[in-house]
């Protein structure tokens, strides 16, 4: 599997990166164990997900792809060998509110602060 620098940082990742926004909705937690093993044994070590997953949004299910993965890198034990990118939910369009934060979504200091502690948490 090809590697590459991430962008400007000193991290070196597979040039494939597994997304996971199916997580905990399409894909149960079985399966999606199952989809993370398979990366892995085919040497992909850079996982995607975000606050927001799985996709669609649903409030009830909010954040559920984060804790899928974070109990699959407890249970293989392989924490410092996957790279894990995440990203911040921001405002929705008028049309959608995303079920992030109790609706607190603005991409302030704060904000997305408190993001990325609640995702390290389910991680």
């Amino acid at each position: 599997m090809q590697r590459n620098r991430l962008g400007q940082s000193p991290l070196v990742v597979t040039n494939l990166c597994l997304g996971t926004m199916t997580f905990g909705l399409q894909a149960n937690e079985a399966t999606s164990f199952a989809i993370m093993d398979r990366a892995v044994e085919q040497g992909i070590d850079f996982f995607d997900t975000a606050e927001l997953y799985p996709v669609p949004p649903d409030a009830s299910l909010f954040g559920i792809t984060e804790s899928i993965i974070g109990r699959w890198l407890q249970s293989r034990r392989c924490r410092d060998q996957i790279i894990l990118a995440s990203k911040v939910t921001g405002p929705g369009h008028g049309w959608f509110r995303p079920p992030v934060r109790h609706g607190f979504t603005t991409l302030d200091r704060h904000q997305i602060i408190k993001a990325c502690e609640d995702s390290l948490r389910r991680l």
